[in-house]
């Protein structure tokens, strides 16, 4: 009783601390400036520019759909909330992980983190002082070791969190949140009880970034030995997404590029009933699934004439891999000999071969770096799904565009549709402006 009681308290003081900072953090945000943007400002023309930029015929409205986000329409997003209770699940009995008895925090670890989630904002943004110790109190905690572990575990199973990258002066801090830093705290310490931590966090957590970052961790730790667990994690927080059982406004982006890195064979069918409520983020997954194992999916969606098919965005998918697995190239030939390629799908096959490549979520780019300084950046937001993703012009590597220069001579020799021609003549001036010379 004693010991139930002393967790009561502690978990009281931990809430307490962390309510405290999620006030502070929403007295912020209702007074201060809002969020910078990612996106710099475009030129008029870059605002209108749809992705058949590189075919000479009209777009369509299959095509004005994925018109690339203005800069005031980017900069009008709404903003990930500062601070949440997160939703929890429980998985199948056959999915848990066997846990170790429970061992009680430290008293000292447990002021640690009550120290890292007690973060002073009452006089403004956080400062390099502020940070300096931030950052040593954080060091201190993962410097204990597996001793470290129980607090942490004891914070992250509270299903609280703080977006810190919404804080002003939070750069400071090197970490995008709250749980985050916890997280990589448990990376850093490694070990069967850090482990069995980041696992028992995997099988309840709902946040799509937080499994991505827990796969790439535990990833980091064993390579492959969870990506069991972690496919799992993946299928349960869609279902919920897909049936609506997620709080509003949660991107489910990074669950799609989570089974782009660890999927399989067997992801490319629930990839495809994904492709109802996520049209986007699922073709683009089953393009990147590894080893092309996505391919032969959009190969047979691509020859799908029926109405309301999928098949021209994955024709743009599989024109966007061509030069990656012969397969993609071989159904696009084997397709245009057959006269069976739409105008609409040509202009989307002339996308994915000479103009912007499509990718889930955001640009990488160095620490401290803004994306939106990549020439060529366009972004896009589909309400439908709350889907996210941006557009890079194609990398001017001379062997990438000789290759899709071939194909596009081999397609060329391959029809004699006039909006097939027109289509890919611009596709292959784009290419040649983009060899260097």
């Amino acid at each position: 009783m004693q010991r139930l009681a002393s967790s009561r308290a502690v978990a009281a003081v931990l809430g307490f601390a962390f309510l405290a900072l999620a006030l502070g953090l929403g007295w912020k945000a209702l007074h201060g400036p809002p969020p910078a943007s990612n996106t710099t400002a475009q030129s008029g023309d870059n605002q209108v520019q749809s992705d058949a930029a590189v075919a000479s015929a009209q777009p369509t409205a299959d095509d004005a759909e994925l018109r690339p986000q203005t800069w005031a329409e980017r900069a009008s997003m709404p903003q990930a909330p500062l601070a949440l209770k997160t939703a929890s699940r429980t998985p199948p009995a056959a999915q848990s992980v066997a846990t170790e008895p429970r061992v009680e925090p430290s008293p000292y670890t447990r002021q640690l983190v009550a120290g890292l989630t007690n973060l002073d904002l009452s006089h403004g943004p956080i400062t390099q002082e502020q940070a300096d110790q931030w950052k040593k109190t954080l060091q201190s905690l993962t410097s204990q070791g597996a001793a470290a572990v129980p607090a942490i575990r004891e914070f992250l199973a509270q299903n609280q969190e703080v977006n810190l990258g919404a804080v002003g002066g939070a750069g400071l801090l090197g970490q995008t949140s709250m749980r985050a830093a916890f997280i990589n705290a448990l990376g850093q310490i490694g070990g069967p009880e850090a482990t069995g931590a980041l696992l028992q966090t995997l099988q309840s957590t709902t946040l799509p970034s937080e499994i991505a970052q827990l796969a790439q961790v535990l990833d980091q730790q064993a390579p492959g030995e969870h990506r069991q667990e972690t496919i799992a994690a993946v299928n349960g927080v869609l279902s919920m997404a897909s049936s609506g059982q997620l709080p509003a406004g949660w991107d489910v982006g990074p669950l799609f590029k989570v089974l782009q890195t660890y999927g399989d064979s067997a992801t490319t069918s629930a990839l495809e009933q994904l492709q109802g409520p996520y049209l986007y983020y699922a073709t683009m997954s089953l393009a990147g699934l590894p080893d092309g194992q996505g391919v032969p999916t959009l190969v047979r969606q691509a020859q799908d004439a029926s109405p309301g098919s999928k098949a021209a965005f994955a024709y743009q998918m599989l024109a966007q891999v061509a030069g990656q697995y012969p397969d993609a190239s071989a159904a696009l030939l084997e397709q245009a000999k057959a006269n069976q390629i739409s105008e609409v799908a040509w202009r989307k096959i002339a996308t994915g071969l000479a103009g912007d490549q499509y990718q889930i979520g955001e640009p990488s780019v160095a620490p401290g770096a803004n994306a939106g300084t990549l020439p060529g950046l366009k972004t896009y937001y589909l309400a439908s799904g709350n889907q996210n993703f941006y557009s890079l012009p194609l990398a001017a590597d001379p062997q990438v565009v000789q290759q899709r220069l071939g194909l596009i001579d081999q397609l060329l020799a391959a029809t004699s549709n006039p909006a097939a021609q027109a289509a890919l003549q611009s596709a292959r001036s784009t290419l040649a402006g983009a060899t260097p010379h």
